[in-house]
């Protein structure tokens, strides 16, 4: 990422938004994370992609890992409490539209 360049929800991908806000209620291990992202998407998430991703925020300082007695615990940065913060404000302001058609469409 460049200077001053925003990281916006779709730069980050709905996955990576989804981790944030999981460990935004909770710091965590890998395998709750793969658990609870598993009850809340469609699409079954693996190791194979959950941990890229885990790496990726990582890498953009939004989350930190700490080695625990067995398990690699994961946790948000300020950084990255204030990257979700903001890209869930934005998220609903860009579906806003949407979701209320859909709900008053489905409340009818």
């Amino acid at each position: 990422m460049s200077g001053n360049r925003h990281i916006g929800y779709i730069d980050l991908g709905i996955l990576q938004m989804q981790i944030l806000w999981l460990l935004n209620r909770k710091d965590t291990h890998g395998y709750e994370l793969m658990k609870n992202l598993n009850e809340i998407k469609k699409t079954k998430i693996t190791q194979g992609t959950l941990y890229p991703a885990l790496q990726r925020l990582e890498e953009l300082n939004l989350i930190k890992s700490k080695k625990g007695k067995r398990k690699i615990i994961y946790s948000l940065t300020s950084k990255g409490k204030k990257i979700m913060s903001d890209n869930c404000i934005e998220f609903c302001h860009t579906f806003e539209g949407i979701f209320k058609d859909y709900i008053c469409h489905h409340c009818k």
